[in-house]
């Protein structure tokens, strides 16, 4: 009998390589806010602009854009959005190699998947069905639905609409803040080596891999 029914997995660097669609979103936002409202706030660094991959989105346009005022980063954040959704039609944009094939054997196995993602509504829509990855998923929920703000409570929502017990489950990320999500939900934590983190910051999980591929091995494997 295998240990584990649930597998939880984040969006951007674990699924999707956003790296290029975020950083060129953003520069491109800054640009056309700036033009738009007369304001010169600064474009971020790139290290700035990927430091804050993981956030909500309002919570991102905060961190990374701080000289935005804050009645306007609801404009920035749709602004950033609009231009991801550009670059990520205009080929920008890539799952992770072996994502898809294994997803797909993992269904096949008899795994129940899910995606948590601190992403927009829009967003995660958008890239589960540009990418045509939504059907192999029982849950897909982010922080834009039902006012959660916390990654936490989105396990938790998963856990409670798939009947499966946290002891059962395992939450795939490559932030401390899936790892920290999964703990307080009672799951067990895979980090994954190629998204936004470097390997130190993925201590505290259970197990590290530094491949999607190695995910399938590893939860057959998984005690």
């Amino acid at each position: 009998m295998k240990g584990l029914d649930l597998i939880v997995l984040d969006l951007d660097g674990t699924l999707y390589s956003s790296t290029a669609t975020t950083i060129g979103a953003v520069v491109k936002a800054v640009s056309e806010f700036n033009d738009e409202f007369g304001l010169s706030v600064p474009a971020p660094t790139e290290e700035g602009i990927l430091g804050g991959i993981g956030m909500a989105r309002e919570e991102y346009v905060a961190a990374v854009l701080p000289e935005v005022p804050g009645d306007l980063r609801g404009r920035m954040s749709d602004l950033i959005w609009h231009w991801e959704h550009a670059l990520v039609e205009g080929g920008h944009g890539s799952l992770f190699p072996g994502v898809k094939t294994t997803l797909e054997a993992l269904r096949d196995d008899g795994y129940v998947l899910a995606v948590a993602t601190n992403a927009g509504t829009g967003y995660m829509n958008f890239i589960l069905d540009y990418f045509a990855i939504r059907a192999l998923f029982a849950e897909a929920r982010c922080a834009g639905e039902s006012g959660l703000l916390s990654k936490e409570d989105l396990i938790v929502g998963i856990l409670e609409a798939t009947g499966v017990v946290p002891k059962r489950a395992v939450m795939v990320g490559d932030r401390r803040s899936d790892i920290v999500a999964g703990r307080c939900a009672g799951t067990w934590v895979i980090g994954c080596t190629w998204g936004f983190a470097p390997r130190d910051e993925l201590s505290a999980a259970d197990h590290v891999i530094d491949s999607f591929p190695e995910l399938r091995p590893l939860v057959e494997e998984w005690q």
